[in-house]
């Protein structure tokens, strides 16, 4: 069964579910569903049971029936959200009216505005005197009174917002407290979020049900007044205000008494709180706007405590999943260094935060040949990680007994450029190792320069064979060999090495990395390894790495 949803121009809005298979409303009694408006007909149009829901037709009547703004001739059929204007009534089928906030720039305040205070001026005022009441005049007893009441309302409030609630449920408590203490037809609490920043309405009560369905409309220079000038402001008579005459859309609301107040949590302005009084025919006094000044305070040091503690919590969430990611990342890299008669072989990776876009790996590709890779992905932190994820997973499928160095890479470029955006790039560097000879075919994308040191102290550079994987379709790449002798070193990094920097901003180098690669060469690879890092860490005093670091060392010992 659905639902109509009736707001009738005067008089209380209500529902009617629709039992019948056909429903016919208008002014007369006899209908099934009678409206209390005099511009409709006696009988004016029915909502009926169609095969594929329901629809609405008009049985005559003489203003004529109209959805969503178009008059119908014979029948329609409905959807949820749809809106049947009958005489001046408005009915939305199977969905109620949703109130809305609307930021005009209709009002430009003047000095007729009835008080604007600085909110500071408010926040500040003493606490009420305690003199007794008997030996002071009646009106200055009467504000002594108010005063109290108005410390017995806050004390109240403060201690309703002692306890944690989540920001959405903290913001509708609020609101509640607000419409509990301070009478209103309306009110709206909103607060500056987003890139750029705006005001956007978090919590919206309607309590006087004429006014549901009805957008709210605040002015953006009044806001501007309570945020950019810092006041708490309030206007009223709106209707009569020579500052309204000529804006109809706030004379059509017939705004009786309005106030607008920062949300000041004794650092910023986070937001506002908006009220005000159609219905209600006493209008907000300087007192009202006093007390909701000062309720706005106390709820905006809670909103922001309860901000910093959603904050924290998704911190928190996000430091354990990077965690994940971490451990997942450290997965995807070789779990032990390969054993290679007459090679020996070793790698380490070090990310400059949790997870990071450097990559190495080994990948045996028949009983003589193995795959050494090492690429370095640009950017760094997640988005990296994710593309070098996906840059292994592709390289693994490429490699098989029958595949060429050369086309792979030319492969790898095509599903990096598709698949990730026009400023990714990755330096890629692949060898295939023959365990037997020593040869070995490599393809390098853009890649740094691996080190080739002989033991007689002299050395060679694996240059560039190609562009870096993604940065333009249909590329092509060289393959080129060389042999490793007995003895030989290979040295395999990321920038993030040769590029580390000491306090005195100077560069770690190709060359300081050749000289304690050489200087350790006797050791095993690990060890090796395990030398340069200390020195890099020596070199940069221990300084957090800027970025990802990788080092696989291949020498030659049989």
């Amino acid at each position: 069964m659905a639902t109509l949803y009736i707001y009738p121009k005067q008089g209380e809005p209500f529902t009617v579910v629709l039992k019948e298979n056909d429903s016919s409303l208008g002014r007369s009694q006899d209908n099934v569903i009678p409206l209390p408006d005099p511009f409709c007909s006696g009988r004016h149009a029915a909502v009926f049971k169609s095969e594929t829901g329901y629809g609405v037709r008009d049985i005559g009547s003489k203003n004529g029936t109209f959805v969503n703004g178009s008059k119908i001739a014979g029948s329609t059929e409905l959807k949820p959200g749809d809106e049947i204007l009958i005489g001046s009534c408005r009915i939305v089928f199977d969905k109620p009216i949703q109130t809305s906030v609307e930021v005009t720039e209709m009002i430009t305040p003047g000095t007729n505005v009835d008080a604007a205070i600085p909110f500071r001026d408010i926040l500040n005022k003493p606490a009420p005197r305690t003199t007794i009441l008997a030996t002071v005049r009646v009106d200055e007893a009467a504000k002594i009174k108010a005063e109290k009441d108005m410390y017995a309302v806050l004390s109240e409030v403060s201690q309703a917002l002692v306890l944690h609630k989540p920001l959405a449920e903290l913001l509708e408590h609020i609101m509640d407290l607000l419409s509990g203490h301070l009478k209103m037809d309306r009110g709206v609490l909103m607060l500056k979020e987003g890139s750029p920043v705006q005001f956007n309405p978090r919590v919206i009560r309607v309590n006087a049900k004429s006014l549901q369905g009805q957008k709210i409309q605040v002015s953006r220079s009044i806001m501007n007044m309570a945020v950019e000038q810092q006041l708490a402001v309030l206007t009223s008579d709106a209707a009569l205000d020579p500052r309204f005459q000529g804006h109809e859309s706030i004379i059509n609301c017939g705004i009786h008494s309005a106030m607008c107040v920062p949300l000041w949590n004794n650092k910023e302005i986070i937001g506002i709180i908006y009220a005000d009084r159609i219905t209600l025919l006493q209008e907000f006094n300087q007192e009202d706007l006093r007390l909701l000044t000062l309720l706005s305070n106390l709820a905006a040091v809670k909103i922001e405590n309860a901000i910093l503690i959603e904050r924290a919590i998704e911190q928190d969430r996000m430091e354990r999943e990077l965690q994940l990611a971490a451990q997942i990342q450290k997965d995807f890299l070789p779990r032990a260094n390969p054993a290679c008669e007459n090679y020996d072989i070793a790698g380490k990776n070090i990310p400059c935060h949790q997870v990071g876009g450097d990559y190495y790996d080994f990948l045996p590709i028949d009983p003589s040949r193995l795959g050494i890779t090492v690429a370095d992905v640009s950017g760094k932190g997640v988005s990296a990680s994710l593309l070098m994820a996906s840059l292994r997973a592709a390289l693994h499928s490429e490699v098989h007994p029958h595949f060429k160095p050369a086309a792979m890479a030319v492969k790898l470029n095509d599903f990096v450029q598709k698949s990730s955006s026009i400023n990714s790039f990755i330096t890629f560097f692949f060898c295939e190792l023959d365990r037997k000879t020593g040869e070995l075919v490599y393809v390098n994308a853009g890649h740094n320069p691996p080190l080739r040191l002989k033991p007689d102290g002299s050395s060679e550079v694996l240059d560039s064979t190609g562009l870096c994987l993604g940065m333009l379709p249909n590329m092509t790449y060289e393959e080129k060999r060389i042999k490793l002798q007995l003895g030989e070193i290979l040295v395999l990094y990321t920038d993030g090495i040769t590029e580390s920097r000491s306090k005195a901003n100077e560069e770690y180098g190709s060359d300081k990395l050749a000289e304690v690669c050489r200087r350790n060469s006797g050791l095993p690879v690990m060890e090796t390894l395990k030398a340069v890092f200390q020195d890099l860490d020596d070199f940069t005093s221990k300084a957090p790495p800027h970025d990802d670091r990788t080092l696989v060392i291949v020498k030659r010992i049989g």
